[in-house]
């Protein structure tokens, strides 16, 4: 019991920290919108969206998301030693990536004319190598110093928007530029604080380890490939089907739900920090995770609830009338969003686990379900059935998660919160999609008084908890 409070205060201590750094700093980015949508057209911001769309796929195949490996065999040991050679083998695997990353690019640059490819490629480069900086400095538990940096990198690629995009009239190009510029100055930040390569260089090379990290790390190759497939296939299909002007909609209508993911993002960490730092034969793990989820559960139904009205207020304050058409979309985004942040939830007790193989097997199945449904529902239903197929695949990946949890450690899922967190955003979504702003308001006032009943009580014992353990 005590473990499990300490680990709550732990929880919501380091969501704090992740909020203000990592997840506010985003949501300067989502209100750039309106910049965006007003200088953008939505043609060039579909090709934007689906050359990110691709170097994400790439990265993915050629990096084995490798620094959440580095990461988790981290929190192996509290030794410094064996955390820099645990820096030290990712980065061989992630130098070796790059060798690849290098080829790759060279071909493509001989063979094809792809616009901006050199940005492109320096874009998915720096990404990698901002996220290898991330996932280190969190394993060391540098978390103030992992939330400024991301402040850092969002103001600078906020200002060098402005500058390039409204100041001098540069087209979307700007977008890569800026983004390239704000990863190099975080990683600059992150080197400078935590040492990273100057202390893991010193190592004496661990080639068991390094052997032991791929193989851990080798599912998640897959694992990253069949997500994209997931998630961002739909994207190629909407535009092979209904072109570029279409997909910037779709694009538009993504930073919406998107939201979902800004404010969970920081929860995720969080739940990283803790999840991983327990051990993998705890006897109370089936509990404490089923609590974990059920409780994150109904934090992502409040917000989607919530969400739903105010979105349906602010949208037009938010989006050029060129874009008008992803309105409509929002509600079906946030289903995606809110699915896919509670699987990555799930699925992070599977890497608390070291069970890669089953983080495989269910992003697998999934990914396929949608490849059946995107075609026929993408031409049936438009930019809707694009999500609506998502949404599902989601639904059967956390099913056959919770399956294998529950008969791994003895998990379950709450039936009763599930169906409460669905009957109110059913509710949501008929007064979101056929009620004016008014009635969305007096829907969101409504929403907020059930809201404060129902975490009150909670947080004020969770404020007493925390009071108490900072006053010991």
């Amino acid at each position: 019991m005590k473990q499990e409070k300490n680990s709550v205060i732990k929880f919501v201590k380091s969501s704090g920290i992740f909020f203000v750094g990592s997840i506010l700093s985003k949501a300067i980015v989502f209100f750039m919108l309106p910049v965006y949508t007003k200088y953008i057209a939505p043609a060039d911001y579909g090709y934007y969206d689906l050359s990110i769309t691709y170097i994400t796929v790439v990265s993915s195949m050629l990096f084995f998301d490798v620094w959440t490996s580095v990461m988790r065999f981290m929190y192996d040991s509290n030794s410094e030693t064996y955390k820099y050679k645990a820096i030290q083998s990712g980065w061989h695997i992630f130098g070796f990536s790059s060798l690849c990353y290098a080829i790759l690019g060279t071909v493509l640059a001989c063979l094809t004319d792809i616009r901006y490819l050199g940005w492109i490629l320096l874009y998915g480069l720096f990404s990698n190598i901002q996220s290898m900086y991330d996932f280190i400095a969190r394993g060391f538990g540098k978390n103030v110093e992992f939330a400024i940096s991301g402040i850092i990198n969002t103001l600078i690629t906020v200002f060098l928007n402005l500058i390039f995009i409204v100041k001098l009239g540069y087209n979307f190009s700007s977008l890569y530029v800026s983004t390239i510029i704000g990863n190099v100055a975080q990683i600059i930040y992150l080197e400078f604080k935590v040492k990273l390569l100057s202390k893991s260089h010193l190592q004496k090379t661990a080639h068991a380890l390094t052997k032991q990290m791929f193989f851990y790390t080798l599912p998640l190759c897959v694992n990253s490939v069949s997500y994209w497939l997931l998630t961002g296939f739909n994207r190629v299909v909407i535009n092979t089907i209904m072109g570029d002007t279409a997909n910037g909609i779709y694009a538009v209508g993504n930073k919406f739900g998107a939201i979902i993911s800004l404010i969970t993002g920081c929860f995720v960490y969080a739940w990283q920090d803790i999840s991983f730092s327990r051990q993998v034969d705890d006897k109370s793990n089936g509990k404490f995770y089923s609590n974990a989820c059920q409780q994150y559960l109904l934090f992502l139904g409040t917000g989607t609830v919530l969400l739903l009205p105010v979105l349906n207020i602010l949208f037009p304050f938010l989006v050029n009338r060129a874009y008008e058409r992803a309105k409509e979309t929002i509600p079906l985004f946030l289903l995606v969003a809110m699915t896919a942040a509670y699987s990555t939830f799930i699925g992070n007790i599977f890497y608390a686990l070291k069970d890669t193989k089953a983080i495989f097997k269910s992003m697998v199945i999934s990914c396929l379900f949608n490849l059946a449904l995107c075609y026929p529902l993408i031409r049936w239903l438009g930019l809707d059935g694009a999500n609506l197929s998502i949404f599902l695949s989601f639904l059967l990946n956390i099913a056959i998660r919770a399956v294998i949890l529950k008969r791994e450690i003895g998990f379950n899922l709450s039936l009763k919160t599930s169906l409460s967190v669905t009957f109110w955003i059913l509710i949501s979504i008929v007064t979101y999609l056929f009620c004016k702003p008014v009635i969305n308001l007096i829907w969101l006032l409504l929403c907020l008084v059930r809201v404060w009943k129902l975490y009150n009580a909670k947080m004020h014992m969770l404020w007493k908890a925390i009071k108490e353990k900072s006053i010991k």
